[in-house]
This record gives structure tokens, C-alpha cells and sequence, in this order.
């Protein structure tokens, strides 16, 4: 898998098992004289393709014969119709979806990736015709890091693709043309989306990145909290409240996130009513952020700040019970629930964001630090009677 070892704040020792080859480009420093490109090969099982037959996206329909690839977009799930320009911090996998037409035996695929306008990862590869046919739609197209709670590294990702070094019209329409590259953000930590509440009453966004807002149907904006750093927020299902972390960051090792420490709290709209819910000694959300249930009866997270060092991970799940009235919050820890499978001198963490499957049940990857081929995968985690089971 690709490692961005260089670009993390703290080493995470995992076991790997990469079969593919991808060539790394290294730019050479802006001083150095006009010299080669160095490439480097690693390991890294990047990009797979299939395809189903589906109708080009709206807006832009090839009238040419020649093979062509066209409409792209990028999204967080591979079977998503819509794609987004940006995606939060922590971000593990990113799928570029395309539609192509024309396709034939003997052609030639070139994939070109820039991050921050520097060239990253290059792949070449013939077109499986046999496989893949003449006509179809892209999914399986991503750039991922699953051995890190960081995930990728945050930056404008850019994204080229060629048939035979023909540059391929892939990107959004404008001014009656496509553009020929696709471009997304991936968010820093201190940057987040702003988030639409359930009823679409409200807007809710972090400004200079701790001042926490709602701007009402007419853009009129509301200031709800003025504190210190707020890396994570998430509305309640009644759009009248909000759940956010606030982080301390004076006690923070300097590039690291080990030191800091965060509150967690809910915020009432339009009364601004604020409840300091929980404090923790370390951080919240370093892994999927927040995450309310579909009922708003319980809250997901992860508690520990990323760190890790040969078979240690300090990062767990947590859970919030609320009651009724929002009046505060019991946390329940990934310990209490039975099912986790655990081995030898092994730290057992949550791999990424999970996702509410029902009011109760939280599916969610686990990996486990040093265990031979790491046979952990997807668990549902029940908070109403604190089982966990795998799926």
C-alpha cells in the first residue's frame, strides 16, 4: 500500500501485504539544476477497475468514435451517482468514477496524480478488453491508506488520465468544453465542511476554526460558540442541536497531537444553550469524527490521539449515550463490549469511519496491531446491549 510515512506527524508500524507495482514520482528541489524525474517502485495494490454498462453522465455526451474516457467525479463510496469536491480530514479512501465508450483490444492506460501541484503516483497499464469491454462506467478507481487512523495526506489532489498519451476530457464542463484533469481537496485537520442540518433549516460551519455558526435559510448567521479549536461537529436528527469537539491545545508536543485534549459538548439552536457533556484526557475523533445515530439517542467516536509505535495504537472506540433532554452524556468504551477479538501483545483500534446500520448498531473495520495477516475486518457494534459481532 502507499506509505506517507514522511508526511505523518507520528510512526505507525503495521504489517503489509502490497503485490502491485506503482512508480512514486519525486520532484527535485526547486534549486537543483534541470535534471530526470527520480522514480522510485514500491509495492502497492493502488487501482483495480471494474465496470458496469451505464449512460454518460449528463452534460456532456462524445460524439467522437475514438476511444475515450469522460465525466468523472470523485466520491467516498464507489457506488455513489454524485460526486464532491471535498472530504474531511482522516479521509482513507478516495474512488474516481468515470464513464467510457470506444474502448478496443491493444490500447494503452496512463493514470497521472499530482498532489499540491507536485507529481505523486504514476500508473500505466493495457486496456483489459476481454474483461472490461467496449463501454462502461469506472469504479473501482481509488487511492487509499488504510495503515494510519490519518488516512491520506490532505492537499489539492489532481488527477489526469490518458488513452495511448492522449489526454482524456475527464473533468467538469465549462464554458461549452470539459476540463482535462479532475481536482479534489482533501481537508486539513483543522478544516471542516460546513453541514446542512436534517431539515435543511440551517447551515451549520466552523469559522477561523473555533467559532462554531448557523446561517438560517436567508444566509442570516448565528454565532453558537467561541472557543478554543473545534476539529468535529455533527447535528442531532431534530436540527435544533448540535454535538461538537472542543480541543486544548496547550499541553500539544510539537508535531504531534499527543498533549492536546478535547470537551465534548452540545449546543441548543436558536437558544445558544450550551452543556459541557464529557472531558477526556486525550483526544476524540481522531478516527470518523463524530457521529450521531439515526434516533440521536447515541453518538460514535474514537478516543486517543493517533499515536502509535510498533504492536501499540493508543486509539479506541467510544460511544455516547444521551438521554431524552441532552442534558449530558454517558460514555460507553470499546472495552465494555464483548465479541472484540483480541491476541497476544496486540492493540485492537477502529481502522476508519463506521457507519450507523440502525438506532443501536455501528459498523465499523478493526485492525489489530501485530497479528499475523491481521484476520480483523468489519464489526457491528450494538450499544444497546454491548455486543460486538463480525460481519
Amino acid at each position: 500500500m502507499k506509505r506517507f510515512i514522511a508526511l505523518l506527524p507520528v510512526p505507525i508500524f503495521l504489517i503489509s501485504g502490497c503485490t502491485f507495482n506503482v512508480q512514486v514520482l519525486t520532484p527535485p528541489p526547486e534549486a537543483a539544476s534541470a535534471a530526470p524525474i527520480a522514480t522510485q517502485l514500491i509495492a502497492s495494490p493502488v487501482a483495480t477497475i471494474s465496470a458496469t454498462v451505464e449512460p454518460p453522465q449528463v452534460g456532456f455526451t462524445p460524439t467522437t468514435s475514438e476511444p475515450i474516457f469522460h465525466a468523472a467525479y470523485a466520491a467516498s463510496d464507489s457506488r455513489s451517482a454524485v460526486g464532491q469536491s471535498a472530504f474531511p480530514a482522516a479521509t482513507k479512501q478516495v474512488f474516481t468514477i468515470w464513464t467510457y465508450q470506444n474502448m478496443h483490444e491493444g490500447v494503452n492506460i496512463k493514470r497521472e496524480w499530482f498532489l499540491n501541484g507536485e507529481p505523486w503516483l504514476l500508473r500505466e497499464e493495457p486496456w483489459d478488453f476481454a474483461k472490461y469491454g467496449e463501454d462502461g462506467v469506472i469504479r473501482d478507481i481509488s487511492i487509499f491508506e488504510f495503515e494510519t487512523p490519518l488516512g491520506l495526506p490532505s492537499g489539492v489532489y489532481e488527477l489526469r488520465v490518458y488513452i495511448d498519451n492522449i489526454l482524456q476530457p475527464i473533468g467538469r464542463f465549462t464554458k461549452d468544453q470539459p476540463e482535462m484533469w479532475l481536482n479534489f481537496e482533501i481537508l486539513p485537520t483543522e478544516s471542516i465542511p460546513e453541514a446542512a442540518s436534517p431539515d435543511s433549516q440551517w447551515e451549520a460551519a466552523v469559522l477561523s476554526g473555533n467559532q462554531l455558526i448557523v446561517r438560517d435559510v436567508n444566509g442570516t448567521p448565528t454565532e453558537l460558540f467561541d472557543g478554543r479549536e473545534i476539529p468535529y461537529f455533527a447535528w442531532f436528527p431534530d436540527s435544533k442541536h448540535i454535538l461538537f469537539v472542543e480541543r486544548d491545545l496547550t499541553g500539544k508536543q510539537e508535531g504531534t497531537t499527543l498533549g492536546a485534549r478535547d470537551d465534548l459538548w452540545i449546543v441548543g439552536i436558536p437558544d445558544k444553550e450550551t452543556r459541557l457533556v464529557y472531558e477526556s484526557n486525550t483526544t476524540l475523533g481522531v478516527v470518523g469524527g463524530l457521529a450521531v445515530s439515526p434516533n440521536g439517542r447515541y453518538a460514535a467516536s474514537s478516543e486517543g490521539s493517533g499515536y502509535g509505535d510498533a504492536c501499540f495504537v493508543d486509539t479506541q472506540l467510544i460511544f455516547f449515550e444521551f438521554p431524552t433532554n441532552l442534558m449530558s452524556a454517558q460514555p460507553i468504551h470499546q472495552e465494555q463490549f464483548s465479541g472484540i477479538p483480541s491476541a497476544p501483545d496486540s492493540v485492537i483500534y477502529p481502522a476508519e469511519a463506521g457507519v450507523w446500520q440502525s438506532d443501536s448498531q455501528y459498523l465499523v473495520t478493526l485492525e489489530g496491531t501485530c497479528i499475523e495477516n491481521n484476520p480483523l475486518g468489519s464489526f457491528l457494534f450494538d450499544v444497546s446491549d454491548l455486543t460486538a459481532v463480525k460481519k
